[in-house]
C-alpha cells in the first residue's frame, strides 16, 4: 500500500518486472493487477518480513522467477500511533514488534536481497527512512521513532561494506504523505499542524516519494552509496 504501491508501480513503468513481497497477499495481488494493467509484469511472494524464513523463502522465489536480481527496495513498515506512546508508558511487547517488523524487517529484507545481489553481481538497495529517524520530531512515537534510527544507521554501514562488490545501498526519507500509514493525524487540526512545519505547505503523495526511489535504484545514480535523500517538502531542512 502506500509507498510500497507507488514505488512498484514507477519500477513497473520503468521497464522492471516487481516481485511484491507482503503480509498482506490482498495487497500485494491487488498491486500486481494494477501493474499489469499498464502492460507491466511481476509476481507476489507473500511474506512476514520479522521472520527471516519467510523472507528468505520469498527472496529466492523471485530470484527464480526472475532469473536474478538487480533491485531490493526495503519498504514494510508499521505505525501503531494508538499502542506507540513515550518510553515510561511504552509497553516492550509493542516496542519489540515494531522494532521486529521496522528494523529487524529491513535487515532481514536486505540480508537475504543482498545475497541475492552478489549473485548476480551488483545491483542496487533503496530503504525507506523516516524524519522520525533524525529528530525527536514524533513524541510518543517512541518505538517507531527508534526503528527508523535503526533504519538510518543500518543504510550507512551497507553501503560502506558492499561497495566493493558493485551494491549501492541508499535511502529515501519520506515525509508527511498521503498513505493509509499517516490516517492516524486528526483531522482538521493535528493536519493543519504539520502542514505548517513544511515549506511546501502540502501533504507529499507516494508517487513524488516513488519517483525519488526510483532514482536511486537506476543506473543514472552510479555514483550515489551512503546517501539518504529527503521527500519530505523540506521538512528536514528547516
Amino acid at each position: 500500500m502506500g509507498i510500497g504501491r507507488a514505488a512498484a508501480l514507477k519500477l513497473a513503468r520503468e521497464g522492471a518486472r516487481v516481485g511484491l513481497i507482503d503480509v498482506n497477499e490482498t495487497a500485494a495481488h491487488e498491486a500486481l493487477s494494477a501493474i499489469r494493467a499498464e502492460g507491466g509484469d511481476g509476481g507476489v511472494f507473500a511474506a512476514d518480513v520479522s521472520d527471516e524464513t519467510e523472507v528468505e523463502r520469498a527472496v529466492l522465489a523471485a530470484e527464480r522467477l526472475f532469473g536474478g536480481l538487480d533491485t531490493i527496495i526495503g519498504n514494510a513498515g508499521v505505525l501503531w500511533a494508538d499502542r506507540d506512546d513515550r518510553a515510561d508508558r511504552l509497553d516492550a511487547d509493542v516496542w519489540r514488534r515494531v522494532i521486529d517488523i521496522n528494523f529487524t524487517g529491513m535487515f532481514l529484507t536486505c540480508k537475504h536481497g543482498i545475497r541475492a545481489l552478489l549473485r548476480a553481481g551488483g545491483g542496487a538497495v533503496v530503504c525507506t527512512a523516516s524524519p522520525t529517524g533524525l529528530y525527536g520530531l514524533a513524541p510518543g512515537l517512541d518505538s517507531y521513532s527508534a526503528s527508523k534510527a535503526g533504519v538510518y544507521g543500518l543504510i550507512r554501514v551497507l553501503a560502506n561494506d558492499y561497495a566493493q562488490e558493485r551494491i549501492r545501498v541508499n535511502g529515501v526519507i519520506p515525509g508527511y504523505t498521503d498513505t493509509p500509514m499517516n490516517d492516524y493525524v486528526q483531522r482538521p487540526e493535528g493536519h493543519e499542524a504539520i502542514i505548517a512545519t513544511i515549506p511546501l505547505r502540502r501533504q507529499g503523495k507516494p508517487e513524488e516519494v516513488a519517483n525519488v526511489i526510483a532514482f536511486l535504484a537506476c543506473d543514472e545514480a552510479s555514483y550515489v552509496t551512503g546517501a539518504v535523500w529527503a521527500a519530505d517538502g523540506g521538512m528536514t531542512a528547516v
